[in-house]
């Protein structure tokens, strides 16, 4: 989309309106007047049509540009998908309906009709899909389920001989979390220092001397999880359901549900966790079906954080913790990720405890793009996760690709990426997740990746491959998942 569309993208969840009501209005003319030579009908209808045109073209374009500036995931494919063939429906409509009214034959009306209600259908499903990603999978029926509903209680992650002593905290090893950190500050445990929870591994944090207030932890720590799993939908650009989580004063809030997202000190009453303890494949879950769960201990520390008052610093305890804190991770890693944090890119850690990175290039600042490119091969035995949807990338770039040996999932959708650059990929044996999703790829280009033993999901909508070409790669791969609409 042209970079000047992009701000007005928001503008489509109003204007989304217009050819729903102008469709409308034709079915309602349609059958209200019975003379088909109705002069004033026939205007009405004449430029209800030219309205619905006009408004579905440009419902589609800010569409389009919202998916970009909403940063929806692979969940938005379906409804770009139908809303396309809605598009395409209104067009065959306007044209049957004034190819009806020169000839005015019953054949030109049965198309005509024919037309119309394939537009009404596709109508409906794309309007469905664009409410399930707003208000959440399922919201039309919700209002008459029972309100009622039984606790989901948490998987156990501590021993009960890990338990005993709950008035302090502990800090154990890489299988158990924090535990029972109520307290506002707990006593220093074998002098240990203070720590930080986002980027040291929990195996290393017994050796360290102090430690970091837990209130703060806590909260550092859950944000980092929010950060990852909750902000694209739940954050500052987007609050799908009226929920937001990156402030504090919304976190108590009800969103559309009149449930209020955190009830600090009560898990149960809390809808965020609600959600994140429901099965993966529920309508509620969060986050949905479409994007990867969160880990069990990542959610047992939001738990933690709730049970302990969800506290929430200012920013001058921040700055204090921040000041205080002594990292005892990889000062290698997080140099690097400090020196290609320069560039906009947004790099960090994966998990509590988990030293792998992730890389999102999409926000790279304005032609810093190579540069950031040129860092990559330094994480080369860290990155696992790397983002580069919707740019424009160079040679350099899959040549830098190839030293990434423990990458795992790489977003190539809406990029220029050839046949040719894919031969790069045979080199990473541990990727297993690739999305080609609206690029350029054919068959040619699918034939280099046979022999990507590790590979178990690809996209490839709106690509040039064909059913052919398909079938000889899930040959080679039988276990691949192939998300493919022609």
């Amino acid at each position: 989309m042209p970079e000047f569309l992009i701000p007005f993208g928001p503008f489509h969840m109003v204007l989304l309106h217009l050819p729903i009501g102008a469709l409308t209005a034709i079915w309602f003319l349609e059958f209200l007047l019975e003379k088909n030579d109705d002069k004033h009908k026939n205007q009405a209808i004449g430029l209800l049509h030219l309205l619905l045109l006009l408004s579905c073209g440009l419902t589609v374009v800010l569409g389009l540009s919202y998916e970009e500036f909403g940063q929806y995931g692979d969940e938005i494919e379906q409804h770009e998908f139908w809303g396309l063939i809605f598009a395409g429906c209104i067009v065959a409509t306007y044209l049957c309906y004034w190819i009806h009214r020169k000839l005015g034959k019953r054949s030109s009306k049965l198309f005509y009709m024919l037309a119309l209600l394939a537009a009404t259908i596709t109508m409906a499903i794309t309007a469905h899909q664009g409410g399930e990603l707003v208000h959440g999978k399922g919201f039309l029926s919700k209002p008459f389920k029972d309100e009622k509903r039984e606790a989901v209680v948490p998987t156990p992650l501590l021993d009960e001989s890990s338990n005993k002593n709950t008035d302090q905290a502990r800090i154990v090893t890489q299988a158990t979390t924090i535990s029972a950190l109520n307290a506002p500050m707990v006593d220093a445990i074998n002098g240990a220092d203070r720590i930080d929870p986002i980027t040291t591994p929990i195996a290393e944090l017994v050796q360290t001397p102090r430690v970091l207030d837990p209130r703060i932890a806590l909260f550092e720590a859950s944000q980092a999880i929010f950060e990852r799993n909750c902000y694209k939908c739940h954050g500052a650009t987007k609050q799908k359901g009226g929920y937001r989580l990156d402030e504090q004063h919304s976190i108590n809030l009800g969103g559309k549900s009149k449930l209020p997202a955190i009830v600090p000190g009560n898990v149960e009453q809390s809808e965020l966790m609600y959600r994140m303890l429901l099965p993966h494949d529920d309508d509620d879950a969060m986050p949905p079906e479409e994007k990867d769960p969160v880990s069990p201990q990542d959610i047992d520390l939001v738990r933690q954080w709730i049970e302990a008052g969800a506290y929430w610093p200012d920013a001058a305890e921040l700055s204090a913790a921040a000041n205080d804190t002594v990292k005892t991770g990889d000062a290698d890693t997080d140099l690097l990720i400090e020196q290609i944090s320069r560039t906009g890119v947004k790099a960090e850690y994966n998990a509590w405890g988990d030293e792998s990175i992730r890389i999102d290039l999409g926000v790279v600042g304005p032609g810093q793009l190579n540069q950031a490119i040129q860092q990559l091969s330094g994480f080369r035995n860290k990155l696992t996760w790397l983002d580069c949807s919707e740019l424009a990338l160079s040679s350099d770039f899959f040549q830098q690709l190839e030293q990434c040996i423990k990458l795992q999932r790489l977003h190539l959708n809406g990029t220029n990426v050839t046949d040719k650059q894919l031969d790069a990929l045979s080199q990473l044996a541990d990727l297993n997740y690739l999305n080609l999703y609206n690029t350029q790829i054919s068959d040619a280009g699918l034939e280099s990746l046979h022999a990507s033993s590790s590979l178990r999901k690809i996209f490839l909508s709106q690509t040039q491959v064909t059913a052919n070409g398909i079938t000889e790669l899930k040959k080679s791969l039988p276990e691949l998942e192939v998300v493919h609409q022609p």
